[in-house]
This record gives C-alpha cells, sequence and structure tokens, in this order.
C-alpha cells in the first residue's frame, strides 16, 4: 500500500469520517479479528482484517478523526467467552500496572523518609 491509501478514506462501503476520539474502540467492536499497525510518520494508525483495511483513525497534527469500513451482510459479533477473556487479560494488566506504579510510589517515598529520618535528628537536639 502506498501512504495516500492509508491516509485517504477509500470512499464506497466506508462510514463517514467520526470526530471524537474513541475510533480505536468502535473499530474493535466491529472488527474484533483486526490487528491495529501504527505509522508514525503519517500520524495514522490502520487496522487490518487479513490483508483488507478495514479502519482508519488520524491522530497528532492530523486532529483526531477516524472511519471504518461497513459491517459485512454475514458480520457476527466477537464470541462471548472470547470477549470474557479479551476483558480478564485487561483488568489483569491493568491491576499489573495498578501494582507496579504503587510499588514505584512506596520505594520513592520511602527513600524519602528515610533522607527525612537522618535529617530531623539533627534539626531537633
Amino acid at each position: 500500500m502506498q501512504d495516500h491509501e492509508l491516509v485517504e478514506r477509500p470512499g464506497r462501503g466506508w462510514a463517514p469520517w467520526k470526530h471524537d476520539s474513541d475510533g480505536d474502540t468502535h473499530i474493535e467492536k466491529v472488527w474484533w479479528a483486526a490487528r491495529p499497525l501504527h505509522f508514525a510518520k503519517l500520524n495514522v494508525s490502520c487496522w487490518f482484517d487479513g490483508s483488507d483495511l478495514v479502519g482508519i483513525v488520524h491522530w497528532g497534527y492530523r486532529g483526531e478523526k477516524w472511519c471504518v469500513k461497513l459491517k459485512p451482510k454475514d458480520w457476527q459479533p466477537l464470541p462471548e467467552e472470547y470477549r470474557l477473556e479479551r476483558e480478564r487479560l485487561q483488568q489483569e494488566a491493568l491491576a499489573r500496572h495498578r501494582a507496579e506504579s504503587a510499588e514505584r510510589f512506596l520505594a520513592a517515598t520511602a527513600s524519602r523518609q528515610d533522607a527525612q529520618a537522618i535529617v530531623s535528628p539533627l534539626t531537633n537536639p
């Protein structure tokens, strides 16, 4: 594909541009098997289902907007067990991130408290 094919809305069979910031969630609801590729030099993220382009999200200097290929006639939603598994994985990742950030916070404040404990006896004889 050439750069202009990744940046411009293809035309027939595509929804019009939308100007809100949650395009990736809308694209992933319809095209749940699609995977994103991010093109930093173009400020564009594209979702591909196999080799088919199914979603485009502009960001950065282009401004927030996105469009998605319309659902096929025989479209099926994401099976429930796969959806639950994805949600579980997301929750686990969020819990890991929260635990790591809390650990970093405690480590940073512990070193400050240790430094303050060393300074306090010197200031209060």
